[in-house]
């Protein structure tokens, strides 16, 4: 007969216990501890794992809200969606749980069970957890019988040992108590979970800080965007003024071509920005063959100090890939930098498309500066050194790499002159073909 998980089991070791899991449960465990998800989703994953495996017909997860200090209900199941509604706006204090938390309660460690009959008072909100208030009944019929007022806490700590919350088992499906055995399965499940909770919510927390730093950096180069054009225009306006002499020309062609390296900088920090942030972004056939041609059209226009001629070699009628409106930068950013690094005032470049197995290989060649060797392996880190006398940010190439990998494609460096870098650089990009359909 074949085995399933539930029919494997593992003995798991908590204190002086010894307790019986099956392999389903730990699989469900390391899944928890495992995998790192927003709050919410977690915390709604663990309560329906507990609530389906253990035929728990009611339980809620409170958790400590740090900036109150209150323990607050953040998960209901089982409960009418009024109920729920009321429960999730109880707030507890740690006082008032340490009462429920007493010696009397504990059967097993971390894990309180508040039985009816020892319960030395009753709070307003207590009657929010009885699904039907006319039907309470009184003492119950026999030690295992669940009454209404019945209540088990399962503590979550964190790492340093303390409390962040609890598990609550509101209700059993067949109204009797837990067995040992369930109770011990729930407070494995119940530890670890609060890890898990502790790792979502510092995942949470690094979120949170990526998207404020991400405000900060769209709001300067916003800013800094609004200064570059002004600039510019002035700068534009002095151009062609007879009283300038020939050392203030120089001076002003040096400052017109800084600030459009700065409005480069600013087009690139955006770019990169969109980039990094839209990982699930859809996707869709683009023509590479047009998407160059374009970026071809547009080089003259972005680098209006250089004299460049661009060589397109493509036979193929269309040449089809799956990505989004950032494939554009993508080709842009290795024209400009052929560009950009050609010597002198004139720029030759080769663009050839051709056709791989399974995908398009595009290859663009310069004449410029090249890169040495020991600079290959680094040149689409957002650090890489750059060649002297061509100021750069670094963003173009690094924009490239991550666009790259985005599309699933490759992307290699070699000398357009085998053997010899300075005569220089060829840049091969290796994109996936579109599916025929």
């Amino acid at each position: 007969m074949q085995e399933t998980l539930n029919d494997v089991e593992l003995s798991v070791a908590t204190g002086s216990e010894s307790i019986r899991v099956p392999l389903s449960d730990m699989a469900d465990i390391l899944e928890l501890i495992a995998r790192v998800e927003p709050l919410d989703l977690l915390l709604d994953r663990i309560a329906t794992a507990i609530k389906d495996r253990f035929a728990i017909k009611s339980l809620t997860i409170c958790l400590l809200d740090d900036e109150t200090g209150y323990f607050k209900p953040v998960t209901v199941k089982g409960f009418v969606d009024d109920q729920a509604k009321a429960i999730k706006g109880h707030a507890y204090t740690l006082e008032r749980k340490r009462d429920e938390f007493q010696e009397k309660f504990r059967i097993s460690k971390d894990c309180y069970y508040i039985r009816a009959e020892e319960l030395t008072s009753l709070y307003n909100d207590d009657v929010d957890y009885i699904q039907n208030v006319s039907e309470l009944g009184g003492p119950r019929e026999s030690r295992n019988e669940w009454h209404d007022l019945d209540y088990i806490d399962f503590l979550m700590k964190d790492r340093l040992g303390n409390l962040i919350g609890w598990i609550e088992i509101d209700e059993p499906q067949n109204r009797l108590s837990l067995s040992p055995e369930a109770i011990g399965r729930i407070r494995i499940m119940s530890n670890l979970a609060g890890i898990a909770v502790e790792n979502s919510r510092m995942y949470d927390d690094a979120i949170g800080a990526m998207n404020e730093s991400q405000g900060y950096l769209d709001l300067i180069a916003h800013d800094i965007g609004n200064i570059v054009e002004p600039i510019l225009c002035h700068l534009d306006s002095l151009k062609g003024n007879s009283r300038l002499s020939e050392a203030d020309n120089a001076k002003l062609e040096k400052a017109v071509a800084l600030a459009n390296e700065a409005k480069s900088l600013i087009h690139n920090v955006r770019r990169m920005s969109e980039v990094r942030s839209a990982i699930s972004v859809t996707k869709t056939e683009y023509d590479l063959k047009h998407v160059l041609v374009k970026c071809i059209s547009s080089i003259q226009k972005d680098h209006p100090e250089k004299d460049i001629v661009v060589d397109f070699d493509c036979s193929y009628e269309k040449c089809l890939v799956i990505a989004d409106d950032l494939v554009s930068d993508l080709f842009a950013n290795l024209l400009g930098n052929a560009a950009k690094f050609s010597n002198g005032n004139q720029a030759e470049i080769e663009v050839t498309v051709s056709n791989g197995h399974s995908a398009w290989i595009v290859r663009i060649d310069d004449h410029g500066v090249g890169i040495p060797d020991d600079k290959k392996e680094l040149v689409f880190s957002r650090f890489a050194a750059h060649p002297a006398n061509h100021g750069s940010s670094g963003l173009g190439l690094s924009i490239v790499g991550h666009l790259v990998e985005r599309y699933n494609g490759i992307v290699t460096l070699r000398d357009r002159v085998k053997g010899d870098y300075a005569k220089g650089a060829s840049f091969e990009v290796a994109l996936p073909k579109a599916k025929v359909r």
